[in-house]
């Protein structure tokens, strides 16, 4: 069974309180948590490494800081990054994660840009890939951007092509909701790429913003029925992978209804692995 992990998005990166609580309140199996490690909350930190001991024993992936990646080399911003990435290595080896995910990039570009932009983030994720090896940190890489904030720097093709690119060591995550808004075929990804998609991000959304709705939501892009086609192919093509929940903190979900959808994803994936 795919490890399955909460992001901490959906406690607004703060209220770590009511994600124990979920976890501990899980009676199936473990579940894990996917910590952010950068956020505005001017308090942000404190709150996080409080997490280092309250959340022993939990299993944790990390999330790379929400920070331009595509810098310009030798800039003011380039130097921010690395500090950034440098401070969540830390929260890495602290919470004994199994995984760091990057964004590809953050921002949008010019349309000229975008050819130079997309090498200048393989020079970054490459530098960083040399850098996390030698701590023995696994990394992952995460399809980003959408239409109505005009930042897709890798399309459907492109983002594929990135992997060919790339050394083995380098997973892929799909950020499934991201995949919807760019009307990318997520299954044929999944097929595409196959077990060096080492992770996901499950949710939902309008179709037109990166609004993070639960799996199932009555008014998501995607049906159930869409929801568990995909599924399937996880199942299928990247068994191996980690299955992380990102749903947003705007209360389209219960911890039952949290509950509900973990044991509908387990049962899809399950049964697509029987059948196979």
């Amino acid at each position: 069974m795919n490890r399955i992990y909460l992001s901490t998005y959906g406690i607004a990166f703060s209220d770590y309180e009511t994600l124990k609580r979920q976890i501990d309140g899980f009676p199936d199996f473990q579940l894990g948590v996917e910590y952010a490690t950068w956020w505005k909350d001017p308090d942000f930190h404190e709150k996080l490494t409080a997490q280092i001991t309250a959340m022993a024993g939990i299993p944790a992936t990390i999330h790379s800081p929400f920070v331009e990646i595509c810098t310009v080399p030798g800039s003011p911003e380039e130097a921010y990054m690395e500090e950034c990435f440098t401070k969540a290595c830390w929260y890495y080896q602290q919470f004994h994660a199994t995984s760091m995910v990057f964004h590809t990039n953050e921002g949008s570009f010019p349309e000229a840009e975008r050819p130079a932009r997309r090498t200048r983030t393989r020079e970054v994720l490459l530098r960083w890939y040399e850098k996390l090896r030698d701590m023995g940190i696994e990394m992952t890489v995460e399809n980003v951007g959408y239409p109505l904030k005009d930042n897709l720097l890798f399309n459907q093709e492109e983002f594929i092509q990135l992997f060919a690119d790339l050394p083995e060591g380098i997973g892929c995550l799909i950020d499934t909701g991201h995949a919807m808004l760019n009307d990318w075929d997520i299954v044929k990804v999944i097929q595409t790429l196959g077990p060096r998609i080492r992770g996901y991000h499950l949710n939902n959304n309008d179709g037109k913003h990166d609004s993070h709705y639960p799996l199932y939501d009555a008014e998501g892009y995607y049906s159930p029925q869409q929801i568990d086609e995909m599924l399937r192919a996880i199942a299928l093509y990247s068994p191996e992978a980690d299955l992380g929940i990102e749903y947003a903190p705007d209360g389209r979900f219960t911890t039952e209804s949290l509950y509900a959808d973990i044991r509908r994803v387990v049962r899809v994936t399950e049964e697509a692995a029987r059948q196979a």
